[in-house]
Parts: structure tokens; C-alpha cells; sequence
């Protein structure tokens, strides 16, 4: 009889264990998934702990910090998140933690687990893919931890205008207007190469043509002599004008 009973007794606790352990409260401290962005207040320390994971570890005063869209279980979105003081960093190397060099002062945009500590000493964690590195892919949601880069110190600082050297023109002076038209006319009111020789020599414009503009002067009859004196014009220094003996 007594047999029985304690069979009974056992059978009914199994039937009753799944509905007790659903209706426990979990032991987990109080957190919520949080994405935001802080200064680095201590220097970071590579650590190994005793599971053999690689961790690295610093404290963080956020500056911004609110809870994330995707939320683990349990999760308290009314949770106060700590912005006054530092809070630590475990960044999980083993787990698919992107490694980063961090120093003391440096900004960062993060995403992780934020644990409230009841002893103290609030921590955020899990700021790392959930991808199945470490334990079951998805059981937690995925976080990072990126370096902000300071613009002040990747952009380059301009030299001075006094500090940058006179360039040589390379390029073709702009023309004023179409000044090869003068010619262009003068040849169609009948005016000799000589005679257009003798203007352009004693003019001296930049006349700066383009291939357009040379096919126009020959199809209205100027001469290759002609043309190349507008090209050499305004570019070549004119000869002295020789010593008149005395």
C-alpha cells in the first residue's frame, strides 16, 4: 500500500513539474536590449575567463541609450538605464565579437543586453551576433560594437594659401567673346594675307581656336599661314625692336 502511494506521489509531481516550472519567476536579473552610443571610460582589457573565452572588457558612460526594436525574453522595456555613471562592457571575442582597438576617451555606437545588477555594478553583454557561435543560433538578439571615428582626426588639415606654391598655367586662356570673328570678316570683305598677317601681328589677341572654329576661318578662304599666326598670337613674346644706331 504504501508502495502505491509513493508511486502516486511521484507520478503526479512529473504530470505537475512543467506547469510548476512555467509559473516560476526567472532568476535573471532585470535587462533589456538596448541600442546606444557612449564614451569609453576606462582603458580595455583583454580577459580569458575560466570557460576559455576570450572577452574584452571596459567600462562605458552612455550617452544615449534606448531599448532595441527585437527584445530577448523576459525582457523589461521600463527598465532605468544608467547614463550617470559607467557602466561595464563584456564584449565576447569567442562568440563572434568583432575584434576593435578601443581607447580610453574613444566614442562607440553599441548594442547589447543591458543587465541591472542588484549587488551593483550594472553590465551589458551580448554584444555580439546571434549566429550560433556560442550556445543556439537566436537565443538572444544580435548586438555590436563599433568604434565612432573622429572626423577631426581623419580629415585632413588644408595648407594655407600662403603655403601652396604659384602653378604654371597649363591650360588655354578663355577667349573674350569670338575674337577670330574680326578676321573672319576681314577675309570676306577681301582683305590679303598680308593684310591679315599685319593685323593679327599687330593686334597680339589670343584668339584660342578650336577645331570648329579653324575649319570655319579655311572654308572662308583664310590660309594655313594666317591661321597658324592667330595659334602662335598672344603666346610667343614679340621681338625686341633692334637699336636704332645713332
Amino acid at each position: 500500500m504504501l508502495r502505491r502511494r509513493l508511486t502516486a506521489a511521484i507520478f503526479g509531481l512529473l504530470v505537475l513539474a512543467p506547469a510548476l516550472l512555467r509559473g516560476a519567476p526567472s532568476r535573471k536579473s532585470p535587462h533589456v536590449q538596448i541600442v546606444g552610443e557612449g564614451t569609453v571610460a576606462t582603458a580595455p582589457k583583454e580577459t580569458v575567463h575560466k570557460n576559455r573565452r576570450r572577452f574584452l572588457e571596459f567600462e562605458v558612460r552612455l550617452v544615449s541609450a534606448r531599448p532595441a526594436a527585437d527584445q530577448p525574453s523576459g525582457a523589461d522595456r521600463a527598465l532605468a538605464i544608467d547614463t550617470s555613471r559607467p557602466v561595464k562592457v563584456v564584449h565576447d571575442l569567442s562568440c563572434g565579437g568583432a575584434p576593435l582597438h578601443l581607447e580610453k576617451g574613444d566614442r562607440i555606437e553599441i548594442a547589447g543586453e543591458y543587465v541591472h545588477v542588484p549587488k551593483g555594478g550594472d553590465l551589458i553583454h551580448f554584444t555580439h551576433p546571434a549566429d550560433g557561435s556560442c550556445g543556439t543560433a537566436g537565443g538572444h538578439p544580435s548586438g555590436y560594437l563599433r568604434r565612432i571615428a573622429d572626423a577631426s582626426k581623419t580629415a585632413p588639415t588644408p595648407r594655407p594659401v600662403s603655403a601652396v606654391p604659384d602653378q604654371p598655367w597649363r591650360g588655354t586662356p578663355a577667349p573674350a567673346g569670338r575674337p577670330y570673328a574680326s578676321i573672319l570678316d576681314a577675309k570676306r570683305d577681301g582683305a590679303s594675307d598680308a593684310e591679315l598677317l599685319a593685323r593679327v601681328e599687330r593686334e597680339g589677341t589670343v584668339y584660342s581656336l578650336t577645331t570648329a572654329q579653324i575649319q570655319e576661318l579655311r572654308s572662308a578662304g583664310v590660309s594655313s599661314s594666317v591661321i597658324e599666326a592667330m595659334l602662335r598670337s598672344g603666346r610667343t613674346p614679340r621681338p625686341a625692336a633692334a637699336a636704332t644706331p645713332r
